[in-house]
């Protein structure tokens, strides 16, 4: 065991054994606690601590809360709160995750609501939620040589990384890429954070892979290769084992494939793939059958996509070599520009085409909608909200480098890919770096 693993055993244990009185506390005082009389008003006096961040424990103090959690929702704005014990007259609750948007301090202001029964209480005074971003390293070493190193964390080496998918289980796939031989000797590579262990998957893939997605049941991963047919399929079930597929024309169609570069899985059930001819296809993924459902979608750009989680007909594509990002409705054919300028390079912040990508690749959507890229050539993530509101998240506009911390200090070399995990943890393929990011916006 590292040094990293006892450490993070430890803060663990104290974590338990502190929530461990906090709710011994609690459960005591339920036995003789106040239950919900519903003839009369719940009435709120304070709270504490007044300020925080992520997973920050707050008590609200009032009256005729009830004993029961389960009866009672707490809300930080429009985000719900864990509820862990109440007295009757005490809530113990902790704060959700980023609560709303913050303000040019990243501070979001909070007003705490309380509901019990079909009532609804809210306390005069704000909860101050300061957000809280910061870049550290999971694995890989800066300049180390093109060899692959599996093992622990600490001492996992590889060559340039390219993109990124996670499970459920926290598991992370990277795709490699060989500088010195494009078609061979490019790699998967599983990494898991919790576990502090690498494993190489695929060896050797032939043709470099690109963007991979994860099917809607969380323990399978679709990588598709640069060009021709074929993709890789891996899953937790065989214990992933590589499957090499290759799509197969469904009836009446015919598949005219250049390079692809990105699978997207719908809501559907369907995996996408937009070639670099522009024609767009839908895959089965459990037989390989593709059908066409359209043409002319920017040809001659490679393109990085992902679905919408609201509104699942919606498919983002960020095309990499015409600087930026397009939407596509696969119900309505509608095609329309999300942010950048399209065949003009740069860097600005801003809203809709008034801001500037160089070329950004593969992009991710959070629980919000919130869009996350990679901008490699400004080595830096940029952030599109659902208004079309571009921002920078981390990183320092045209100035590579490599340096962990928060984003007046961070540095990324060409970052290439980023996923997102259930907790909404982003990783980063930090190309030129060799190494696996992790981007925590708390």
């Amino acid at each position: 065991m590292n040094f990293k693993s006892s450490k993070l055993i430890s803060c663990f244990a104290m974590f338990l054994a502190t929530g461990a009185m906090l709710l011994s506390s609690c459960s005591d005082s339920n036995e003789n606690g106040q239950e919900y009389d519903p003839s009369k008003p719940v009435t709120l006096s304070d709270f504490y601590p007044d300020s925080g961040g992520v997973a920050t424990k707050v008590i609200l103090n009032g009256e005729n809360f009830g004993t029961d959690p389960s009866q009672i929702k707490v809300y930080f704005n429009d985000k719900e709160a864990a509820v862990i014990s109440s007295t009757g007259n005490k809530i113990y609750a902790i704060s959700p995750r980023k609560p709303g948007e913050g303000d040019d301090k990243n501070i979001i202001h909070c007003n705490i609501k309380v509901v019990v029964g079909d009532k609804v209480y809210e306390y005069t005074k704000p909860f101050t939620y300061q957000i809280q971003t910061v870049v550290t390293t999971v694995c890989g070493i800066v300049g180390a040589p093109d060899e692959i190193v599996m093992g622990n964390l600490a001492q996992t080496s590889f060559p340039p990384v390219t993109y990124l998918a996670v499970d459920n289980d926290n598991n992370i796939f990277a795709s490699l890429r060989n500088r010195d031989s494009y078609y061979n000797n490019n790699k998967v590579i599983l990494v898991n954070e919790d576990e502090d262990v690498s494993r190489l998957l695929i060896p050797d893939t032939g043709a470099p892979l690109n963007q991979p997605c994860m099917l809607d049941d969380g323990k399978t991963v679709y990588i598709p290769t640069d060009n021709g047919l074929d993709y890789w399929t891996m899953s937790s079930e065989n214990m992933w084992s590589p499957i090499k597929l290759a799509m197969k024309p469904n009836t009446g169609q015919t598949i005219t494939i250049d390079f692809k570069h990105s699978f997207a899985m719908g809501q559907d059930g369907y995996m996408y793939i937009r070639a670099k001819n522009g024609i767009l296809y839908r895959i089965e993924p459990l037989t390989g059958l593709t059908t066409q459902v359209t043409s002319g979608l920017m040809s001659g750009s490679d393109s990085y996509m992902a679905f919408s989680r609201k509104h699942p007909n919606i498919l983002y594509l960020a095309y990499t070599n015409n600087h930026c990002i397009y939407s596509y409705d696969i119900k309505t054919s509608k095609h329309a520009l999300i942010a950048g300028i399209s065949g003009k390079s740069g860097y600005i912040d801003g809203n809709g085409a008034s801001a500037m990508f160089n070329e950004p690749r593969q992009l991710i959507l959070d629980e919000n909608d919130d869009m996350y890229i990679a901008d490699t050539n400004n080595h830096v993530i940029r952030k599109v909200s659902p208004d079309g509101k571009v921002s920078t998240v981390i990183g320092q506009a045209g100035k590579s480098g490599y340096q962990d911390g928060s984003p007046d200090v961070a540095l990324f070399n060409r970052p290439f890919g980023v996923c997102i995990n259930k907790e909404g943890i982003i990783y980063i393929a930090d190309y030129e770096n060799q190494c696996i990011r992790r981007l925590a916006i708390e």
